[in-house]
């Protein structure tokens, strides 16, 4: 991996973000694919990223390539921020199955705000967690997130399958509605599959 490389996020996720790509699609393909993005700046993210995989492998394999990248990019994070997070904490890994996914949503979701990810914010309610998006990105609140769908969908794959010890929790892309209306709004089962 290009250790120049940069996007637009903070050194901390960028870092994540990086690891996670290259764990997927290698070194070699990274590099390849970052050399077709625009000079580093505002314009360099995943979004611009994703443009570039669409126009390689298509639109559904672009998504599953985000997606899987999240997963390896959560257990990259677990591995160098579980303390910042609030994961090594007795008071948190004690707490019940759920109510465990809900505070690790909650402490994600904070994390990813201050590394400059967007503006996320996490909602529980009619047997569902809801991890909504609305972006940042100079005025227009929804430009930043929509691409990130994927890639956030992976990390919260496996944020859920990590916080409870192995279950499956369905996830689902929603329409954003009132709360995010071309944001990325990602419900979560709060019932595992068994």
């Amino acid at each position: 991996m290009n250790q120049s490389a940069r996007f637009r996020y903070s050194p901390a996720l960028n870092k994540v973000v990086l690891q996670g790509l290259t764990e997927i699609l290698g070194t070699a393909r990274l590099d390849d694919l970052l050399a077709s993005l625009p000079a580093e700046g505002a314009g360099r993210d995943l979004g611009s990223l994703r443009q570039v995989l669409l126009q390689t492998y298509g639109q559904q394999s672009s998504a599953g390539i985000l997606m899987r990248a999240g997963r390896a990019a959560f257990a990259r994070l677990l591995t160098g921020s579980a303390a910042e997070l609030g994961f090594e904490d007795q008071s948190f890994r004690l707490l019940p199955p759920r109510r465990k996914i809900f505070t690790a949503l909650q402490q994600l979701a904070g994390w990813l705000n201050r590394q400059e990810g967007g503006d996320y914010r996490v909602v529980e309610g009619n047997g569902v967690w809801q991890w909504v998006c609305v972006g940042r990105l100079e005025g227009d609140l929804s430009a930043s997130c929509r691409p990130l769908c994927p890639f956030t969908m992976g990390m919260l794959q496996e944020l859920t399958y990590w916080a409870s010890s192995g279950r499956v929790y369905p996830l689902r892309e929603e329409a954003g509605g009132k709360a995010a209306p071309t944001g990325c709004v990602i419900a979560i089962e709060q019932q595992p599959l068994d």
